[in-house]
């Protein structure tokens, strides 16, 4: 079923995971300073609503950028066990330009949100 070099490869994988995982699994132990909302008030405004974006923002913002990191590991994954295959060595560029792309296009949103927010005199500080 599997031969050794697809068993290489799902080793260095699961070791690669596992390496990466090991930093938000000791960051999960830390206590938090959430306070746990029961209901929202009903008086409810505008300005209070635009407070939680820039902490939705930044949340987007840190896991796309842990995709883009995945993406840039995977793409080197590739170029190292390729062998000189062009099918394997094209596929990780392809990957690693994508993983660019991605990370263009989200510093660009990023920017943008903080121009709009200063044009409009509400910066959000994100």
């Amino acid at each position: 079923m599997f031969n050794d070099k697809k068993m290489k490869k799902i080793i260095s994988l699961l070791c690669l995971v596992v390496i990466f995982a090991l930093p938000l699994i000791s960051f999960a132990q830390g206590g938090t300073d959430i306070e746990v909302v029961e209901q929202a008030p009903p008086n409810y405004t505008a300005e209070q609503a635009m407070d939680i974006l820039p902490t939705i923002i930044n949340y987007a913002f840190g896991f796309l950028l842990v995709v883009v990191v995945l993406m840039i590991i995977a793409a080197a994954y590739m170029f190292v066990t390729g062998g000189g295959n062009p099918d394997q060595l094209g596929k990780a560029k392809n990957l690693l330009m994508y993983a660019l792309i991605g990370l263009a296009v989200a510093l660009v949103a990023r920017g943008l949100i903080a121009l709009v927010g200063g044009l409009l005199d509400n910066p959000i500080t994100v």
